[in-house]
């Protein structure tokens, strides 16, 4: 894993030219022996990577900034997956959302009695998850979920002690989700290590309320938006900003600008950023906070409009699927500095497995970046499992990214062309397809020609267990309607 402000590339890195993989890294090294560590994993849903205050972004983020800066701040993280349920069975899992199969949009099927039932796919119990693996080798484990992609009735209780998804009782909040976990850890035998999954909400739509004061902080800011705001963007953003508090009224008639949609949004990762504060303190006044590992970061990202559509799981843009990745791994070397080295939630369980020194379920599809030889081997990073649209897939390597979207651009209409290309270090944004331009630069045809073969072949066969549905438990289904899931 590479250290520092920039990326060192080993010998042969670069074969195939800028077409070519991710290069080698220098990977992290753990304590010999292992220490059977503590792992809380933190996973704040809907949190996109370029709005977070150390990586650049607007959102006042002091405690995970904080938090980044005195542990390892991953510089390249994306999701495999733009929306909860796939990219959460990959984090459990190491495989790709075709390959676990938890990756489809509930469908309407006919009951009994012909009535209209929705059905949703769950993630199989014959696969092994991170919870099931550390059970197994002695940890107590236990999960506090905000999101109900995450319900029980979809299988992800496997290998938990606890499984708390029903937040009714102690609020959606992210705070209320921290004091939660924090009560059970306080429960638990003191003389076994554990494993707490937390799963918080905060960033994702309906947002965060706003105060008269958010608005004052980024005046500048709203005074100098110009950008259109046409009838149907209008409708969707309308609702999601609300104010509350002194100067409430002043707020509520601000012109309903995309610098006041995006205020909003990062409105709900800064409350984010303030439970993961109350879980971050409650954590370090334990007596075992020296062995106690603890990885913060997403599950994906989302859309403002950039390119002409928000929320998620509807492209695989970096807005849907760069994610902030943070982590405090006591015992490993080193402990603190900035990683360029790209890196997935497909590699959580893996790394944990050779962190803690326990054995990992085979196959797993993510790397370790703890390794004890030393480096990682090159490697294109894929995002896939699209809401309804299985078959698109993207591939990237450090300079190009390619797209494979059969069934449709959700930002282009009626465009027939499946694949776009981006060159990510002229275009990070993602505005310009190569491809679609009248005379397409040679070197743009030529890393397409590259990597459109290898976008084909980046998932490898996975025999895995049959895919199971069943129909939505009702309090879940009006869970997802009231987040905009389901119509």
């Amino acid at each position: 894993m590479v250290l520092g402000l920039a990326a060192a590339c080993l010998a042969g890195c670069g074969s195939g030219g800028s077409e070519g993989p991710e290069p080698a890294c220098q990977a992290l090294r753990a304590a010999d022996p292992p220490i059977p560590a503590n792992v809380v994993l933190v996973v704040n849903d809907t949190m996109r990577r370029d709005r977070v205050g150390i990586y650049g972004g607007p959102a006042r983020t002091t405690v995970f900034d904080g938090f980044a800066s005195e542990h390892l701040l991953f510089e390249r993280a994306h999701s495999e997956a733009p929306w909860t349920k796939p990219a959460v069975a990959t984090l459990f899992t190491s495989l790709y959302p075709s390959q676990h199969g938890a990756d489809s949009h509930p469908d309407v099927r006919p009951g009994a009695a012909g009535e209209a039932i929705q059905h949703g796919d769950l993630l199989p119990d014959g696969l092994t998850t991170l919870a099931e693996v550390l059970r197994g080798a002695g940890w107590q484990t236990g999960a506090f979920v905000a999101n109900p992609w995450l319900d029980r009735h979809f299988g992800f209780q496997q290998g938990f002690d606890r499984y708390e998804d029903n937040p009714g009782s102690w609020g959606v909040s992210g705070v209320a989700v921290s004091r939660a976990a924090l009560a059970w850890l306080g429960s638990l035998d003191p003389e076994r290590p554990f494993f707490a999954y937390v799963h918080t909400l905060d960033s994702h739509k309906p947002y965060g309320t706003l105060t008269w004061d958010d608005a004052l902080a980024r005046a500048p800011v709203l005074k100098a938006d110009r950008r259109p705001v046409d009838p149907p963007v209008a409708k969707v953003i309308g609702p999601l900003i609300r104010f509350a508090g002194p100067g409430a009224e002043r707020g509520l008639a601000l012109r309903r600008s995309l610098a006041l949609y995006e205020l909003a949004y990062d409105k709900g990762i800064e409350n984010f950023d303030a439970a993961l504060g109350v879980l971050l303190a409650g954590l370090a006044a334990r007596p075992d906070w020296d062995r106690t590992a603890v990885i913060v970061t997403a599950d994906h990202g989302e859309a403002l409009f950039e390119h002409g559509y928000d929320n998620h799981g509807i492209g695989l843009l970096d807005d849907e699927i760069a994610i902030p990745f943070a982590a405090r791994l006591p015992g490993v070397s080193p402990e603190r500095g900035r990683i360029e080295c790209a890196v997935g939630l497909i590699d959580v369980l893996p790394t944990l497995c050779a962190y803690l020194g326990i054995e990992c379920p085979r196959p797993v599809f993510g790397r370790s970046l703890v390794s004890p030889d030393g480096t990682l081997p090159p490697r294109y990073q894929v995002s896939e499992g699209v809401m309804h649209h299985p078959k698109h897939r993207s591939i990237r390597n450090r300079r190009w990214k390619l797209v494979y979207e059969p069934d449709g651009s959700p930002g282009r209409g009626g465009r027939s062309l499946a694949y776009s290309l981006y060159d990510l270090q002229a275009d990070p944004g993602e505005t310009r397809d190569l491809l679609a331009e009248q005379t397409p630069d040679p070197e743009a045809e030529r890393a397409y020609e590259a990597l459109a073969p290898r976008l084909e072949q980046a998932v490898p066969a996975f025999d895995r267990p049959a895919a199971a549905s069943a129909p939505l438990d009702p309090a879940v289904q009006r869970r997802l309607e009231s987040l905009g899931y389901l119509e």
